[in-house]
């Protein structure tokens, strides 16, 4: 079983072999259940969420396209319902239309004054991993589950358009902003009030769900 690809596993799942499915729950649990504790911020609300993300996928197995990606399908599952979450505790979004100005919807690469590997690359074996997952915390919903996405389960910018029901060109621009700021915090910058998450002052009435700031 534990050899089996993961379409093999989904179409093993689809004939009524739960057991194919266990093991699709535990290839795939911590990676989901990163992903949920990385943008909810607190380990009861992503545990709960990466239950209802494998439900969800189970009942929705059916309508799978087997050529794709299991795990892109499922962290896509995952970031909507994240997205969810955020929208029902009323957070504030940024939704961007177009790019900013000057970068077209491109990729920018992550650029820091040395040349050696990106922080991204060597996050999780230094003690800025530790640094830069705080500060990935500190972004907007939209932007940090976008660089969660790119960056920590190699979606592509499409996938990540498919999933967050969201422009290409727009999440190119999220992500290349959200860079941006990570890299001005870990050079001692300033905040950009349109990338980080600052909740609403007590005199500010919160936004009601589907309201653009």
């Amino acid at each position: 079983m534990t050899t089996a690809s993961d379409a093999e596993l989904v179409l093993r799942t689809r004939s009524g072999d739960d057991r194919a499915f266990a093991e699709l729950v535990r290839r795939y649990h911590g990676e989901v259940y990163g992903l949920a504790l990385r943008s909810l911020k607190n380990a009861d609300d992503a545990q709960d969420l990466a239950q209802e993300a494998f439900l969800r996928a189970f009942r929705a197995l059916d309508r799978f396209d087997p050529t794709r990606r299991f795990g892109a399908w499922l962290y896509a599952i995952t970031a909507r319902l994240c997205i969810d979450v955020h929208r029902q505790k009323r957070h504030r979004f940024l939704s961007l239309s177009v790019p900013e100005e000057g970068t077209a919807g491109e990729e920018r690469e992550w650029e820091l004054a040395d040349t050696g590997p990106s922080p991204l690359d060597e996050a999780e074996q230094s003690e800025l991993g530790a640094q830069l997952d705080a500060y990935v915390a500190r972004l907007s919903p939209d932007y940090r589950i976008a660089i969660l996405l790119r960056h920590a389960h190699d979606l592509s910018y499409e996938e990540i358009a498919e999933a967050l029901d969201t422009p290409v060109g727009t999440i190119k621009a999220r992500i290349h902003r959200a860079r941006s700021q990570l890299r001005a915090w870990l050079e001692g910058g300033e905040l950009d009030p349109g990338v980080a998450e600052s909740p609403p002052s007590r005199d500010e009435p919160a936004s009601r769900e589907g309201d653009v700031p």
